[in-house]
């Protein structure tokens, strides 16, 4: 199998179901104003300050602590050999490195050709040996923390100075998407290992733009990569992320025209947003949901009959319209709407059932209750009003909950280092690509990431789901996922709270931004109408 430019897994698929107002990334519908220069010819030039509700934690496409906050920057510094379409358009994968693969008939070998304008922004071309140096260190678990979504890697072979073959050990169907994740971001071989740890405060990349400043738990900012590989972007001179945890402080940002844009706009400020004239609201419907986890190294979490119980408990209808103002979606899995999710008809949503969830507790190990603590994001209005929410419920059941505010440090230093009871991790909780492997196997697999740092695992989930990511063949891959979906469901090691879309805000003059699939933008199209 040969592919130039784009490999297709059949666009738009599970992502659209559901969300009214919303498109599957890329191009966002747009209920609030629009500026009519925007109609006219990009221009170049520019710079636009966005509020970013997500602290980037680290540069190191190894450790990502930050979750999105870390992605999302190294998506403006880093590019992989194949990259999920950056208009958002499709679900299909792009070229970015590499303008042309293929794969064996076996699924044992895929081949990448580097293209020829690929540089790294001290303007080095990218070689076959870097390539090799980066896969090599991103399959190693004792360099990345992420070692796990190269399963099946084996080695990659040199072939010339602009073509690689990645030799597997065992097919695996999403391995390509897995390659577009910022995880597997080409990092050249000579200037890391020149500069050893250091390297990651100033990466040197091959995307978009590059570092220019960051000033940790404040902002970060990029300029342009002028040896980037697309003469068509970017068309700003410049990007700067600022951190902003608190929603309010967010939008009042960007009313004043302080910042440009700001991402994660607050639930209840959607509809005064979309009113005012001089700004545009934009929703994009990305595997993107409340991720509730629970601990199930910790007593009442380790017992299948309180989790299932606590989901019960949640209703979901009233949450979706009192603190999202019915903009989520009830889930029928643990994990985000992905490719191959069966619909509503087969797997029914968990419903809203106190007298079930009680029954539950009562045949549990812990009839008479028990206390947990629930930790969450600090700033982050909806959360506040969630948690609460979730408290109350509880505590019909005989759960006594202490909720526990922190930041996202905090947060993230507790959940993988298994030292929480219950909590909300990320403020913005994605899947980093549109099909089901990553969290499959984030959960289903021993080891890795410990079921997601739940530290839940059952072997017969477990082989299901290595048969799954094992499978080629994309009809085969489709029958089996939703068996996976309901068993993951039922055991609950994790709870997903709603479904729900990406939603920023922007001036109007601020034209052309899009997102990929799972939400993440370079601004490689975005631009300043004059």
């Amino acid at each position: 199998m040969k592919f130039r430019s784009t490999i297709s897994i059949a666009a738009g698929a599970a992502l659209a179901i559901g969300l009214v107002g919303c498109t599957a990334g890329g191009e966002p519908t747009t209920p609030g104003a629009s500026d009519s220069r925007c109609t006219s010819t990009p221009v170049a030039g520019g710079a636009i300050t966005v509020a970013k509700q997500n602290e980037t934690l680290s540069l190191s496409p190894y450790s990502t602590p930050g979750g999105f906050g870390d992605t999302e920057a190294l998506n403006m510094v880093f590019e992989t050999l194949v990259r999920m379409d950056p208009t958002g358009k499709s679900q299909d994968l792009v070229g970015g490195v590499a303008d042309e693969w293929s794969t064996s008939d076996d699924g044992l070998t895929h081949t990448f050709h580097i293209r020829e304008g690929a540089k790294f922004s001290n303007g080095r071309q990218v070689t076959a040996a870097d390539v090799k140096y980066t896969l090599d260190n991103w399959s190693n678990p004792d360099v990345s923390q992420w070692a796990s979504f190269a399963r099946g890697y084996d080695s990659t072979t040199v072939v010339d100075d602009s073509t690689v073959q990645v030799n597997m050990t065992e097919p695996i169907g999403g391995f390509l998407y897995s390659l577009a994740m910022v995880t597997a971001g080409i990092i050249p071989q000579e200037e890391a290992e020149a500069a050893g740890d250091s390297f990651f405060d100033a990466p040197i990349g091959s995307g978009p733009f590059v570092v220019d400043e960051w000033v940790k738990g404040s902002s970060i900012s990029f300029v342009k990569n002028d040896n980037y590989w697309d003469a068509s972007g970017p068309l700003l001179d410049s990007v700067a992320f600022r951190f902003v945890t608190d929603d309010n402080s967010r939008t009042l940002a960007l009313r004043s025209g302080d910042v440009q844009m700001v991402d994660n706009v607050p639930w209840s400020q959607v509809e005064a947003l979309q009113s005012e004239a001089s700004l545009t609201i934009d929703e994009f419907s990305i595997p993107s949901w409340i991720l509730l986890s629970l601990n199930n190294q910790q007593g009442p979490f380790a017992d299948q009959n309180v989790r299932q119980a606590l989901s019960l408990a949640i209703d979901r209808d009233a949450v979706n319209e009192k603190i999202y103002f019915g903009m989520g979606e009830s889930p029928n899995s643990i994990l985000p709407r992905l490719r191959f999710d069966a619909d509503g008809s087969e797997i029914a949503p968990t419903p809203f059932d106190l007298e079930a969830a009680k029954a539950l507790i009562a045949d549990s190990a812990y009839p008479d209750g028990f206390t947990a603590t629930l930790e969450y994001p600090s700033g982050n209005a909806a959360f506040e009003s969630l948690a609460a929410v979730l408290q109350a419920s509880w505590a019909e059941l005989g759960a006594t909950v202490e909720l526990l505010p922190e930041d996202q440090a905090t947060l993230s230093k507790n959940f993988t280092g298994g030292t929480y009871d219950m909590m909300l991790p990320y403020s913005f909780a994605a899947s980093d690509v549109p099909i089901p492997d990553e969290f499959a196997e984030f959960y289903g697999v021993q080891g890795g990431t410990n079921g997601f740092f739940t530290w839940w695992n059952d072997p017969a989930v477990e082989a299901m789901v290595l048969d799954f990511t094992g499978t080629t063949d994309e009809d085969e891959r489709a029958a089996k996922w939703p068996a996976i979906q309901a068993a993951m469901l039922e055991a609950q090691p994790a709870i997903n709270v709603l479904n729900l879309p990406l939603v920023n805000g922007h001036l109007n003059e601020v034209c052309g931004f899009t997102t990929n699939p799972i939400g993440q933008s370079t601004f490689t199209t975005t631009w300043i109408a004059g």
